[in-house]
């Protein structure tokens, strides 16, 4: 069962996959075997695998664009993923945390279309604060839908 949420004070949605539970609260959560504590950095032993990802747009213009860059300002150790969706794929890309909160992730270059969508997750489940990300989009200069 999934569940999504709606932070009231933020706008921000959030759902959660594999999601036993009946009642939630901040702190507990409750299904029919009993009452559990949420917190920590684990799922039943599991890394938490975060996403956040934006829905398909054509960013402003209808013409066909490829995305060269990618820039996260971010806090996080270990490895970021990057997610790239057409309408048709998704793409996604392993990249390095710099100890500096500034770190990039470069797309493979066949990725052009008019609509693209655009993802961040933890694949190890490490902790991260994200405050920004600057995407570098190329329009080509004569191909439309």
């Amino acid at each position: 069962m999934s569940v999504i949420v709606l932070n009231t004070l933020t706008g921000a949605v959030t759902e959660y996959g594999s999601f036993e539970f009946e009642s939630i609260t901040p702190e507990y959560a409750a299904n029919d075997s009993g009452l559990y504590q949420l917190g920590g950095g684990l799922d039943d032993q599991q890394p938490i695998i975060s996403q956040i990802m934006t829905g398909l747009s054509q960013w402003e213009s209808s013409v066909r664009k490829s995305v060269p860059m990618v820039y996260f300002t971010l806090e996080h150790e270990g490895l970021g993923q990057l997610s790239v969706a057409t309408p048709d794929q998704q793409y996604d890309y392993l990249f390095p945390m710099r100890p500096s909160g500034e770190s990039r992730a470069q797309p493979g270059r066949g990725i052009y279309s008019h609509a693209l969508a655009f993802g961040y997750s933890n694949p190890d489940g490490d902790d991260f604060v994200l405050s920004r990300w600057d995407i570098d989009l190329k329009e080509s200069p004569k191909r439309r839908v």
